[in-house]
């Protein structure tokens, strides 16, 4: 899970660059390949809101691929229902 103390994960202006980093930190240290393949094994599905969405289909765009393989992915909107990827993602349209 993503959040920041004001209970978002975008900046204000809606930008996620934040997500946008090298697996190389200070000191050189490297996050390990294999400590992530074993982390997203334990993940059964995503929940996400509307915008975030969006912006990982951007990302697909831009070739960056799609983070989330085919693991169930639910979109919690109360917009539009967002343009649909797969048969494995579900918009969740309410109205709060």
């Amino acid at each position: 899970m993503a959040a920041s103390l004001d209970g978002f994960i975008a900046r204000k202006d809606g930008r996620v660059d934040w997500l946008e980093t090298s697996d190389e930190f200070a000191g050189e240290d490297t996050l390990d390949p294999g400590f992530v393949e074993t982390f997203l094994k334990t993940i059964d599905c995503y929940v996400m809101g509307s915008r975030t969405y969006e912006t990982a289909l951007s990302f697909e765009a831009e070739g960056l691929g799609w983070s989330y393989g085919d693991k169930p992915t639910f979109v919690l909107t109360s917009r539009r229902e967002p343009g649909i990827r797969s048969s494995s993602t579900q918009a969740i349209l309410r109205t709060l």
